[in-house]
């Protein structure tokens, strides 16, 4: 739920800060440019967190007649800032959890492994032992248990986090990906009404919920994980 929590907040943070630094006040007027996860909860979102896995954030608000400049421009860097602070909280904990894992795993382990094996998310018996499942089982490998706490966290924060990024991306109202392709390639002229917003809204609620965009997003997650790992393996082996 934590890492949850940070994804969301920093995401919709990112929204507002953008749009202030673009002209848009209307974010911060509304108590919204903060990391206040009270700030940035929808009520039902948080409740199909803790019982459908799955949930979302208030929508920050954003006026883009308030923008200084050219507005085609600052909506496509408004809609990517809740993105970029994903994917900088995703490499951030993943720096975090490589270095947490160091030492949470004895030094033979690493080296018989790599640490990119034990940092990847396609390897189940990792996640096991992060997580707390096997942990008893696989006791004689791990060096400091006091560290599985902080490199779990770490772990699923930067999973949340890259998640989140990815399913953004997806070009489908209301979801960030659809203001970047409206913006870069139409520039802007599609606008939908806030009804036409709600449909779609619950169309991928429906998705997410069938699993459809679960299995979309994950095709991503793991090659994107990968990438990152890759000159992480090269530096720390």
């Amino acid at each position: 739920m934590a890492a949850v929590l940070i994804g969301l907040c920093c995401h919709e943070w990112g929204h507002a800060f953008v749009a202030y630094r673009c002209g848009d006040d209307t974010a911060k007027r509304a108590g919204r440019l903060t990391l206040n996860p009270l700030r940035h909860l929808d009520p039902l979102g948080a409740i199909l967190m803790f019982f459908a896995g799955f949930g979302w954030a208030k929508p920050v608000p954003v006026n883009p007649y308030r923008f200084r400049g050219d507005r085609t421009r600052c909506d496509l860097a408004v809609s990517l800032a809740g993105i970029t602070v994903n994917l900088i909280l995703f490499i951030a904990f993943t720096l975090i959890t490589c270095a947490g894992s160091l030492f949470l795993w004895k030094h033979d382990v690493v080296e018989l492994y790599g640490l990119s094996t034990l940092v990847s998310y396609r390897y189940n018996i990792v996640w096991a032992v992060i997580s707390g499942a096997a942990a008893k089982e696989l006791a004689d490998f791990i060096a400091v248990p006091l560290l599985a706490p902080v490199v779990r966290l770490s772990a699923y924060t930067a999973l949340v986090n890259l998640n989140l990024a990815v399913f953004n991306l997806l070009p489908v109202p209301p979801l960030d990906g659809y203001h970047v392709v409206n913006d870069l390639i139409f520039k802007g002229r599609f606008q939908l009404s806030e009804r036409a917003f709600r449909v779609c809204m619950l169309v991928v609620l429906v998705l997410a919920a069938q699993g459809l965009l679960g299995r979309i997003v994950q095709a991503v997650v793991y090659p994107a994980q990968a990438l990152l790992l890759w000159p992480v393996a090269r530096i720390w082996g």
